[in-house]
């Protein structure tokens, strides 16, 4: 029979699982900074990284790709936003595309000081035309909004934009569908000048999975411009239940041979022995 031999398991769980919270888990998929302000300069110059982006699908970003409203920049593999050439004008916002098979989302550039450039948005969103959601003769663009379920406090929290490449002067937009109008009322809601979406309150997957509503442009009046355009909203499933250990440390011993799954240690806590069963933390034998 081989001897028995002690391990210090639980103080490396310790130190890992420690400090660790709900929400040092909790990852929301799309731009970390939806909205971000650039002083207009007197020229941007070619291959001069303007400001950096962070986008995050929560899966590794495999595949990540960006699309510039503009065809006089791009954004490099690393969330670098540059100019392809020396230019002066390019408007007053630059709307910025990321998508990769796990999540899209995108991201509004405003341009301090910039100004007007007539047709400066008609050669935006070519990603558009691969949208998933279907084309019809719009101008409204949407990309599908992620969110993690069990999000916290501050609410509302901005979870999106749309955009309208086309939209007149003084017109706005309107949000209908269910968490809008109809029940649960009021969960979701839109920025009738700037299209950014907002959730007011914590989301439920197992109750409500998929929530699609609708966006439109309306004028003065009310009157429907454009639209309405399907946007759907995809809550993401979290763990209730994660490991969270804030006492310590631990000292844990497992005998040498003991049945991979069903492995016990006894853990002391400030001299309290306290059982644990760690099968799910995949700890097997010494």
């Amino acid at each position: 029979m081989q001897p028995r031999t002690p391990l210090t398991l639980c103080v490396l769980l310790s130190q890992v699982l420690l400090v660790t919270s709900a929400d040092d888990l909790e990852c929301t998929p799309g731009f970390q900074r939806k909205v971000l302000h650039i002083h207009q300069p007197a020229e941007f110059i070619e291959d001069q990284p303007v400001l950096n982006l962070t986008f995050n699908d929560c899966k590794g970003n495999e595949k990540l790709h960006y699309e510039v409203s503009s065809p006089h920049f791009k954004v490099n593999s690393d969330g670098t936003l540059v100019a392809l050439r020396n230019i002066t004008a390019v408007g007053r916002t630059l709307f910025v595309h990321a998508r990769t098979p796990h999540a899209e989302d995108m991201a509004e550039l405003v341009i301090v000081g910039g100004k007007d450039i007539q047709g400066s948005l008609q050669d935006i969103f070519k990603f558009a035309r691969t949208s998933p959601v279907p084309r019809q003769k719009r101008s409204i663009v949407v990309s599908p909004i992620l969110i993690p379920e069990n999000q916290r406090q501050p609410f509302p929290r901005d979870v999106g934009k749309v955009v309208d490449s086309d939209r007149p002067e003084g017109s706005k937009f309107r949000l209908t569908g269910k968490g809008v109008d109809q029940d649960p009322k009021g969960t979701f809601r839109i920025n009738e000048n700037t299209g950014s979406v907002s959730v007011t309150r914590t989301l439920d997957r197992e109750t409500i999975a998929t929530y699609q509503l609708y966006v439109e442009t309306t004028d003065a009046s009310g009157k429907t411009l454009e639209g309405p355009v399907p946007l759907e909203v995809i809550v993401i499933d979290q763990n209730d239940n994660r490991p969270i250990f804030r006492e310590g440390p631990y000292i844990g011993h497992v005998m040498e041979g003991s049945p991979t799954g069903r492995s016990h240690a006894v853990c002391h806590q400030h001299g309290s022995p306290e059982y644990a069963t760690w099968s799910s933390m995949g700890i097997l034998t010494g």
